[in-house]
C-alpha cells in the first residue's frame, strides 16, 4: 500500500521467551501489514533459552530492512520486556503515532493494524483502541475458532470489575508521553489490566476496533490461567494501586454516566429521564429508545446495563418534588432499600420524620400519591412471559402494590388541587400497566453462534462493585453523584431548637458552602420528635438532610477512664452513617454528638473526622463531664478539634487529649478542610 508522507509511524513490540515455534508467525504477521504509513516492528528476546529464538528474528530482518528489530535482554517477565519495546521505538521514533503490543504465540492479519487505527481515531481522549478476541488452537468453535466480545461499548464501570481490553491493543503514544508504563513487578498477571487502568487514571478510555483481525491462540496453561489461581490477591493489589478509580466518589460519578439507577417519565409524554441522582440534570431518551433497551437487556442482562427503577410522576408533581430539595436524596435512598415491586409513594409536610409502608388496597386507593415507583424487573418478567402468555392487545397484569409514605420536616405540602384521574393513585396504577403493555411484544434479537459475550457481568457491577465499595453488605449507595467535596456534620436536633445553636450551625454551613463544600446534615432525632416549633431557617443552606436515629429511652453506657460514656447509636444508625460517609470528605460533630461513635468506620474509608466545640452546641442539658468523657472516648477516630474556647482546650489536653490536634476555627479554614477538597 502507498504511504503518505505526512502520517506518523506505528511500532509494534514483540515480547519472546519461549515458543519459538510460534514466533516466526507472529513476527511475519506483523511485518507484512498492509498500511499508508510506515512501521516498525521491534522483538525483545528477554532472555529466552532457546537460541532458536534469536536466529530467526535474525535471519527475518534480512527479509523486512528497516522494518524489523531485534533486542536480547536479561529475563524481566513480560511487563519489562513490553517497557524495553516501548522506549526503543520511543527513541528510534520520537514523532511516533502509537504502538501495537502482539504476544508471540499470537497473530494478526494483514489490515489489522489499518482496523486497529481507524478505530482510535484523532480524539485524543481515546488512548486505544482495543479488538474482540477471535480464538484458535484449543477452541471450542465449530470451525477451529471462536471469537469472545468483552466490550462492545467501552465502559469505565466495565472495565474497574474485569480487563475488557485484551493486551493485544494499538495504543496512542501520547499514553506513554504521559508516563503510563507496564508496572514491572506485576509479574504473575493482570499486568495489562493494571496498564489500562493506570491509562484511564491519566484520562484516556478505550474504543473497540471492530473487525481487526487479531487471532488469540489458546493454550492449556498459559501464564493467564496462572493469574487466575491468584486472582484475589491481584484483584486487592490493583485496587490499592488505583485508588482514585475505587474511591466510592469516582465509582458513583460512573454510575451516573453509565448506568442510571432510575428512568423517570412524565406522564403522557414520550420521553424518559435518566438518572442516579434526582438532584442533578438527568438524560433525556425517547420511549422508543427506552424501549428498545428494555429489549436488549432482556435479551442479555449481562452485557447490558438497565436502570432498576422506573418513577412514573406528573409534570406537576415533578415539580413539587423538586422542592423537597434536601430530603430528597434520602427518600430516594430508603426507596431502593426497601425493595417492593411496585408502589404508590406519597412525600408530606409533618412534625416529625417517618417512612410507613402498607399494602395498597381500596381504602388507601383514594390517597394522594405524588408518584408511582415500579422496579424494572417486572418489565423484565412481563416481557418474557408476553412471548407466549399474552396476546398483543392484552393488558399486563402487574403485581399488588404497596403505599410508601415519606413525612418529614420542610418537606413542601400537598397541592389543595382537585385531582384529574391521571393525578389519583388508581389512575397512574392503571397508567403504568398501559405503559408496559407498550412494551410488549418481545422483540427477538439473534446472534452468530461463533460470537459470544464475555465480558464482567452487569448483573454483578452493582452488587460487587458499585454496593461493595459505596455501600455496606446487604445496603443502598446514598445516591449522589455529583463528585463535589462533601462534609457531613452530625448535630443534634434537640440543639438547633436553640437560637445560638442554629445561629452557629447556619454559620457553619454559610462557611462550607462558600468554600466549594456540599453539606450532608446527619440530624441525630429521638424517636417521634416534634418538629413544630423548630427554627428550620438553616435548611436552605444544606444540600442533604437525612434523619439519624437515636437509641431513646434504650440508652447504653460504657465506662471510659473511670466515667460513664453513652451510647446512643444502634447497628442500622452506624450502618446508615458508614453508608453516607462514602461520599464524603469531612465528618463533622458539632459538640459531642453521637456521630463520634462512627468516625472510626468512616476513617476506614478515608473520610476525617473533626470535632467542632462551640458553646452553643454543648446543651445545657447535659453534664460537661459527659460531653468531655465522650470525646475523650473517642479522641482515636478525631483528627482535629476545632475551638476557639481555651478552657475546651486545656481541659481535654489536661485529661491526655493530645494538644497537637487542637485548631481554632481560622486555622482550621485556612489549612486542613481546604486540603481535604
Amino acid at each position: 500500500m502507498l504511504q503518505t508522507a505526512d502520517k506518523q509511524a506505528i511500532g509494534i513490540v514483540i515480547p519472546g521467551y519461549g515458543h519459538p515455534q510460534f514466533l516466526a508467525e507472529a513476527v511475519i504477521s506483523a511485518c507484512e501489514q498492509e498500511l499508508d504509513r510506515p512501521h516498525y516492528v521491534v522483538v525483545v528476546d528477554d532472555g529466552c533459552k532457546f537460541p532458536e529464538t534469536g536466529q530467526m528474528v535474525t535471519q527475518l530482518m534480512a527479509k523486512y530492512p528497516g522494518v524489523l528489530h531485534y533486542l536480547r535482554q536479561e529475563n524481566t517477565r513480560l511487563p519489562g520486556a513490553r517497557n524495553t519495546g516501548i522506549h526503543f521505538l520511543m527513541s528510534l521514533d520520537p514523532k511516533l503515532d502509537s504502538i501495537y503490543f502482539l504476544d508471540a504465540d499470537n497473530r494478526i492479519a494483514p489490515y489489522s493494524l489499518r482496523a486497529y487505527r481507524e478505530a482510535l481515531g484523532d480524539d485524543p481522549k481515546v488512548g486505544w483502541s482495543y479488538p474482540d478476541i477471535s480464538m484458535f488452537g484449543l477452541s471450542r468453535g465449530e470451525e477451529g475458532f471462536d471469537t469472545r466480545e468483552t466490550a462492545p461499548a467501552y465502559s469505565e464501570l466495565k472495565h474497574l470489575v474485569g480487563n475488557i481490553s485484551e493486551a493485544g491493543s494499538l495504543v496512542r503514544a501520547d499514553v506513554f508521553r504521559k508516563g503510563v508504563y507496564y508496572d514491572e513487578t506485576m509479574t504473575s498477571g493482570f499486568e495489562d489490566w493494571d496498564f489500562w487502568l493506570g491509562a484511564l487514571e491519566a484520562g484516556f478510555v478505550g474504543r473497540r476496533a471492530r473487525q481487526s483481525g487479531f487471532l488469540y491462540r489458546r493454550r492449556p496453561e498459559s501464564m493467564l490461567a496462572d493469574s487466575r489461581r491468584l486472582e484475589e490477591t491481584l484483584i486487592s493489589r490493583i485496587r490499592e494501586s488505583h485508588k482514585s478509580l475505587f474511591h466510592p466518589k469516582a465509582i458513583l460519578q460512573k454510575e451516573q454516566q453509565e448506568a442510571p439507577v432510575f428512568a423517570v417519565h412524565i406522564i403522557g409524554s414520550d420521553e424518559l429521564f435518566l438518572t442516579s441522582d434526582l438532584k442533578l440534570q438527568p438524560k433525556p431518551i425517547s420511549l422508543s429508545r427506552f424501549r428498545a433497551q428494555l429489549h436488549h437487556w432482556v435479551h442479555d442482562s449481562r452485557e447490558y446495563f438497565f436502570p432498576e427503577y422506573l418513577i412514573c410522576i406528573t409534570e406537576e408533581e415533578r415539580l413539587r418534588l423538586g422542592e423537597a430539595d434536601g430530603h430528597l436524596r434520602w427518600c430516594f435512598w430508603r426507596l431502593k432499600e426497601v425493595a417492593q415491586p411496585l408502589a404508590a409513594v406519597t412525600l408530606k409536610a409533618a412534625d416529625n420524620f417517618d417512612l410507613q409502608l402498607k399494602p395498597t388496597n381500596e381504602a388507601h386507593l383514594a390517597e394522594n400519591a405524588n408518584f408511582i415507583c415500579m422496579k424494572t424487573d417486572v418489565l423484565k418478567t412481563l416481557l418474557l412471559k408476553s412471548l407466549d402468555s399474552y396476546a398483543q392487545d392484552e393488558e399486563p397484569a402487574l403485581p399488588p402494590s404497596a403505599q410508601l409514605n415519606f413525612s418529614a420536616p420542610a418537606m413542601p405540602a400537598a397541592a389543595a388541587t382537585e385531582e384529574s384521574e391521571a393525578e389519583t393513585v388508581q389512575g397512574k396504577l392503571q397508567y403504568v400497566a398501559r405503559f408496559a403493555a407498550d412494551m410488549l411484544p418481545l422483540i427477538p434479537v439473534s446472534r452468530h453462534q461463533t460470537r459470544k459475550y464475555t465480558g464482567p457481568s452487569c448483573l454483578n457491577i452493582r452488587k460487587e462493585l458499585i454496593n461493595e465499595i459505596c455501600a455496606v453488605e446487604e445496603r443502598e449507595p446514598f445516591p449522589v453523584n455529583t463528585g463535589a467535596p462533601r462534609a457531613m456534620l452530625f448535630v443534634r436536633a434537640e440543639q438547633l431548637f436553640s437560637a445560638a445553636a442554629t445561629k452557629a450551625f447556619t454559620e457553619l454551613l454559610k462557611q462550607l458552602s462558600s468554600r466549594g463544600y456540599e453539606s450532608l446534615v446527619a440530624l441525630e432525632v429521638e424517636p417521634y420528635q416534634d418538629f413544630t416549633e423548630a427554627d428550620l431557617s438553616w435548611w436552605r443552606y444544606a444540600d442533604d438532610v437525612v434523619p439519624i436515629s437515636l437509641s431513646g429511652g434504650s440508652v447504653e453506657y460504657r465506662i471510659y477512664l473511670g466515667r460513664r460514656v453513652t451510647q446512643k447509636l444502634g447497628l442500622i444508625a452506624k450502618e446508615d452513617i458508614t453508608v453516607l460517609a462514602r461520599s464524603c470528605d469531612a465528618l463533622i460533630c458539632c459538640g459531642a454528638a453521637a456521630g463520634l461513635e462512627a468516625l472510626g468506620q468512616a476513617k476506614a474509608h478515608g473520610a476525617k473526622g473533626y470535632v467542632w466545640l462551640d458553646p452553643a452546641f454543648m446543651g445545657a442539658d447535659t453534664p460537661e463531664m459527659a460531653h468531655q468523657a465522650k470525646l475523650l472516648a473517642y479522641e482515636h477516630a478525631v483528627a482535629t478539634v476545632i475551638t476557639n474556647d481555651a478552657s475546651y482546650v486545656y481541659g481535654l489536653s489536661a485529661e491526655g487529649f493530645p494538644p497537637s490536634k487542637f485548631q481554632t476555627t481560622s486555622e482550621f479554614w485556612n489549612t486542613q478542610l481546604l486540603s481535604a477538597a
